[in-house]
Parts: structure tokens; C-alpha cells; sequence
């Protein structure tokens, strides 16, 4: 047998289920549709019936009806079919040409005949009829209504005849009339209590469709053989929707719903002749129209549209649901800042909607530009009122727009001077270029100290390199930064420590503080205008340093010089460590000494107490940090003279307390 695939349907989402009765015919069910055929095998001999019942049966005291396409190809093997009501989905029809249906006693049928059956008294037409109790012999009082010929509705092309046509059956329980249309043509109808005279006062029922196929002749491998077949179907449907806008849009406009299914029959025949469609906006409201009119939500928002498509079989196909989202006007707003002639004023969007998020802007200032930018810049040249327009759209394609005036309003043009002294202080004078009444003033002196004075001053603690800055507030508007560098650099003369030398020994000064210096006197000096000069002296010697840095400050220092007649070397015997001041230290003093190797202190045990190589520095008689009791001590140092020669010595020193 055939098998082959529909369309997957559903009736209200769920799969449609059938009973199958002796189903050796049946090479296809589904909700779309049944395909009876006979065995595709020249070489096979066989009788097949069967019959295919929906699942949900229905109640014959209330309306029914339902609307199904029935293509049948009257060739060799054919017997026919019947749209069947029956109380026992699983009773089997028994006997040739049978139908489907034949002996089924609790069953009520329209019976479409392909086959001329002289016990049956069937007439030499193809035939439909409408037959009780299983019973197909027309001359019987189960046979309801009919037989009509079915051969007008025949088309006979050049391989097959075939009927191919939308067929009705209705019953109407209050008139108990069961009527049957072909392409919505009424064809035959009876009047009678099916309820009551064939199932026995119980109305509900099973319904379905049953047929049969006789092959009971031979032929050979070779034979040319057309098989006929009977196909009752619903028509198959790919659900679609289509909307206009297509895409997620602004609220306020309608919505139109468009069904774009894909109706297909497989044979030319409408299916939309006998299917209804059901509509929900997610808003509820709903719909029974194929194309609703256009629908106007309530309120912006989102929403899940749900649309079915359902056979008059009662057969739903795939609901879709489809969200739509409807946004809100936007909220346009903006601030600006700042508000001032010849500055960037940079405009920062605040605008809001409560559905949806702003995506697009348009911009327009009185001064000719335009920007798209979300948070653009401009400039104005003239002060006063200047006019600023946005125009916003979100995502959903919602636009609105707001204008605002702006009182621009002109920013101070200021600098500024300053004259310093040389103790560090600083004295600044603030200016205004333009005619605009400055309100505050803001000074910065790059040590972390401010100042809101129009023309402060300032000193400096140290010296350094400062950057002060200065800018000014006129009404709204703040003027550029001015910014300076301001040297702070005082004069700190300095000569060097007094210091001894030996008769012309030459002396190497060396004087910090300033950038220009002069000793004096010149005498004994190679040179008195630099900042180390040698001196070469015959007696001692009192130099005066005049340092000065570049703002012409300048400072003086003093500088002693002790001559010795020759070279010796000289440590006191004694010293009194007790803080009053005099002879607290003990120091070594060589005339003529060029570098001191180590001056060492030890005591009593040879544990050495103090070591130097520094000239300058001294023993304050503290061993470990605490100061011991009167004793004596022993003393040595190593040195090289300024005419290259090694001198030591040593000697005895008593630490007195």
C-alpha cells in the first residue's frame, strides 16, 4: 500500500487522534486527510476494507457539520466509500464491495457507489446515496435517500476519471434532517430520527469515513494497468500571519492582521470553502474573520496575538502567537551647559518613554547647524535668547519633539599680571577684555592654596616653579583658564664653613645661593666673580660672598679663613663634654691637611670609641650614646698634606665631666 504524508494538524494544540476498524485499505490518516487504495500489485488478488473514525466524538442532538473534499479516481480496483456516523468506532464491515460500512447495524452513512452491485440493486451509475444499519441494498428501507447519479460531477481526462469536489454534510437535529451539498449545491436529504432509529436514542456518536477496493482479477507482469483510489481530505494548511506595519511600531495607529497561510488542497479544490479562523489580539479581544479590521490597541505596550486555523472537522492546525510591541511617545528633553558666547555648549539629552528607549535624534540651533549626534556641541556668537529644537524617535519608530530657548548670555575674557619680591611674596592684578561685570574670581597658586580676591597676594614657603591659574564667573558663563608659571627662587648665600690653611696653601671656596656671585675682597683670589675660586693666602683672611639670582635678589655671607705658618696637626689635651656650649667636642685641627685618612679614639682597653674621616666632625665623648666618667683616652690619626705627603700622629686626650 501507499503511504504517504500530509500536513501535521491539530485541534486545539493537540495531536487529532483516529480509530482505525480493519484497516487493510487505509494507506493514510491524519487529520488532513484519508487515502483509501487497493494494493498497488497486479499480481495480487485481495478484498480490502476499513474505516477511520475521529477520536472526539460529537453529539447528533445538537447541529453538526462539516465540509471535506472527496477526489476519487474511478479505475480498475475501486469499489468506493461512505462518510460515516457509527456507535462503535471498531465494528468491521464484512463481505465484497462493502464499502467499508456494509453490516454495521448502529451506522448512518452517505454512500459514494463506483461499483454497479445487481444484488444490491445498484443502478448502472455511479452513485451516492444515504443508507442506514449498514445496509447498501437500495431497494431496502435503510436506504434513506438516493441513489443519485454521480457521473455529472465526473471529469474524464486522458488517464483517469475522476471525481474531485467539496462536499457538505449537515444535520440539523431539530428538523432531523440530514442533508449532503456538493460544491455548497444541495444534492440529497432525508428527514428522520437518526437518534432515536438507528442508535437507539443515544446521540453521541463516532464519525469518520470508510472504504473498500475489490481486486479479485489476475494480470499479468506486463499489463498496463491504471489503479483507481478514494482520498477524503480536508485540505492542507502552512499558517501564516502577516501584519501591517511589519515590524514592532509606535501605539496609536491600527494594526492590520493579514491571514497569509498557505491554503492548499493538493487537487484545486478550496480548502478555505470549510475552514474558520480565530483570532486574539492579546488584549482581549478577539476575532472569527479571516482578515479582521484593523485593530487599535488600548494602551502602548506589548502583545501576544494568537491565530488558528480550524477544518470543519474540528481540526486546529499550529497556533501561532506572535508578539508585537507597541512603544510610547517619548518624553524629549535636554539640558545645555554652558550658556555663553564663543564656548562649546554641550547639550545632553534627557529624554525618556515609558516603552521603548530613544535610538534617534535630530537636532536643530538658530545658528544654521543641525547634529544627530545624541549629546552634540555647538557654538553662539551673539548673546540673548537662542531657540534649540530636538526631535526624537525610539526604537518603535515613535517620534516627538520639544523646542527651548536658551538666554545665552556672554562669557568674561580675563588675564592677568604679577610682580614678585624676593622674600617669595607675590602680588597678582586681574583684567577684563570685554565689557562684562566679572561676579567671582577664582585664583589657584599651584602650592594648594586659592583664592577668591580680584587681585591677591600670595607667598610662597619654598622655592619652586608654581602654576597659577585664574578664571572668572559672569553671570552663567566661566571664562578660559588662564594659566602661569611663576619662578620662586630666593637667594640663600652660602660661602662654605671657616676653615684653616697653611701659608700659601691654595684654597679651593665653593659658594651656593644664587646664580651670579663676587667675593671680596678680589686680593689673593684667581678669580673673585665665580662661584669657586682658589685663594692663596700669607695671613688670615675674612671673605664676604654677594650671591644674586636672576630677579636681581641678592644675599651675603662671610667666610673666615685661619693661615698657619706650617703644617701640624693639633688636638687638644682635654675636653669637657657637659653641654655648656665651650669646648663640648673634641676636634683635630691640621693646617694644610688635603684629605684625612681616619681620625680614631680609644680607651683604656684599645676599644676603639670614636672613627672619622671627616674633618669637620668631632668626638662629643659618648660611647653607645651615654656619656662615661673622667679618663683618658688615646688618639691617633693618618692624613696626606696638600703637598702630597703622609702625615700621622698621635697622642693622650683626658675627657673631663
Amino acid at each position: 500500500m501507499i503511504i504517504l504524508l500530509l500536513a501535521h494538524l491539530f485541534s486545539l494544540g493537540q495531536p487529532a487522534d483516529f480509530f482505525i476498524s480493519n484497516g487493510d485499505n487505509v494507506s493514510e490518516v491524519t487529520c488532513g486527510g484519508v487515502l483509501f487504495a487497493p494494493h498497488f500489485n497486479q499480481n495480487f488478488l485481495a478484498t480490502n476494507k476499513g474505516s477511520v473514525f475521529f477520536d472526539k466524538q460529537i453529539d447528533l442532538s445538537k447541529p453538526f457539520n462539516t465540509s471535506f473534499t472527496m477526489d476519487m479516481i474511478d479505475n480498475l480496483g475501486e469499489d468506493g466509500g461512505a462518510f460515516v456516523f457509527q456507535s462503535d468506532p471498531h465494528a468491521v464491515a464484512d463481505g465484497l464491495n462493502s464499502l467499508g460500512i456494509n453490516s454495521i447495524y448502529h451506522s448512518a452513512a452517505v454512500t459514494f457507489d463506483a461499483i454497479q452491485n445487481k444484488d444490491q440493486n445498484d443502478p448502472v451509475f455511479d452513485h451516492i446515496s444515504i443508507q442506514i444499519h449498514g445496509n447498501l441494498d437500495h431497494s431496502s428501507p435503510d436506504n434513506l435517500a438516493g441513489p443519485i447519479s454521480m457521473e455529472p460531477y465526473y471529469t474524464t481526462g486522458p488517464y483517469a476519471i475522476t471525481f474531485r469536489h467539496l462536499v457538505t454534510v449537515d444535520w440539523d437535529p431539530t428538523a432531523k434532517k440530514l442533508s449532503v451539498l456538493i460544491d455548497n449545491v444541495l444534492v440529497l436529504s432525508t428527514i428522520n430520527d437518526l437518534v432515536q432509529n438507528v442508535f437507539a436514542g443515544n446521540p453521541i456518536v463516532y464519525w469518520g469515513f470508510s472504504g473498500s477496493n475489490t481486486q479479485l482479477v489476475w494480470y499479468p507482469a506486463n499489463s498496463d494497468i491504471d489503479w483507481g483510489r478514494l482520498y477524503f481530505y480536508f485540505g492542507q494548511i502552512l499558517t501564516r500571519i502577516d501584519r501591517r506595519p511589519q515590524m514592532d511600531s509606535c501605539f496609536g495607529s491600527p494594526i492590520q492582521f493579514i491571514d497569509s497561510s498557505i491554503y492548499s488542497s493538493g487537487n484545486g479544490t478550496d480548502p478555505l470553502s470549510f475552514v474558520s479562523w480565530y483570532w486574539n489580539f492579546g488584549d482581549g479581544t478577539t476575532s472569527t474573520q479571516r482578515n479582521p479590521p484593523p485593530h487599535r490597541y488600548p494602551a502602548p505596550g506589548s502583545y501576544n496575538v494568537k491565530f488558528a486555523i480550524t477544518n470543519s472537522s474540528g481540526c486546529a492546525y499550529d497556533t501561532l502567537v506572535e508578539k508585537i510591541s507597541l512603544g510610547s511617545l517619548p518624553k524629549p528633553a535636554f539640558t545645555a551647559s554652558p550658556l555663553c558666547t564663543n564656548t562649546d555648549i554641550h547639550f545632553s539629552d534627557k529624554s525618556t518613554a515609558d516603552i521603548g528607549t530613544p535610538v534617534a535624534w535630530t537636532w536643530q540651533f538658530d545658528n544654521g547647524t543641525t547634529s544627530s549626534d545624541k549629546d552634540p556641541v555647538t557654538q553662539f556668537k551673539n548673546t540673548g535668547p537662542h531657540s534649540v529644537s530636538l526631535t526624537v524617535q525610539t526604537e518603535f519608530v515613535c517620534r516627538a519633539d520639544t523646542t527651548i530657548v536658551f538666554e545665552i548670555g556672554e562669557k568674561p575674557l580675563v588675564d592677568y599680571s604679577f610682580t614678585k619680591d624676593c622674600l617669595g611674596n607675590a602680588q597678582y592684578q586681574a583684567t577684563v577684555s570685554n565689557a562684562v561685570a566679572v561676579d567671582k574670581w577664582q585664583w589657584g597658586f599651584g602650592d594648594g592654596q586659592f583664592s577668591q580676591q580680584k587681585d591677591p597676594s600670595h607667598f610662597f614657603e619654598k622655592d619652586d616653579t608654581y602654576t597659577t591659574s585664574l578664571w572668572a564667573v559672569a553671570g552663567n558663563c566661566t571664562s578660559d583658564t588662564i594659566a602661569k608659571a611663576i619662578p620662586i627662587n630666593r637667594v640663600h648665600a652660602f660661602a662654605g664653613n671657616d676653615t684653616i690653611a697653611v701659608i700659601n696653601q691654595p684654597i679651593q671656596l665653593n659658594a651656593t645661593g644664587g646664580a651670579n656671585y663676587e667675593w671680596s675682597p678680589h686680593n689673593f683670589l684667581n678669580d673673585p666673580l665665580i662661584a669657586n675660586p682658589v685663594a692663596t693666602l700669607t695671613n688670615d683672611q675674612t671673605y664676604v660672598l654677594t650671591a644674586k639670582n636672576p630677579d636681581g635678589c641678592e644675599a651675603k655671607d662671610t667666610l673666615l679663613i685661619k693661615v698657619y705658618e706650617h703644617l701640624d696637626v693639633y688636638v687638644p689635651s682635654a675636653f669637657t663634654p657637659n653641654g655648656d656650649g665651650r669646648n663640648d667636642v673634641l676636634h683635630i685641627i691640621a693646617p694644610g691637611l688635603k684629605e684625612l685618612f681616619f681620625f680614631r679614639v680609644y680607651d683604656r682597653w684599645g676599644q676603639t670609641v670614636f672613627d672619622t674621616k671627616d674633618l669637620s666632625k668631632g668626638w662629643d665623648g659618648t660611647i653607645k650614646g651615654q656619656l662615661p666618667g673622667t679618663g683618658v683616652y688615646v688618639w691617633i690619626m693618618k692624613g696626606l698634606t696638600y703637598l702630597g705627603s703622609v702625615v700621622e700622629r698621635k697622642g693622650t686626650v683626658t675627657l673631663i665631666r
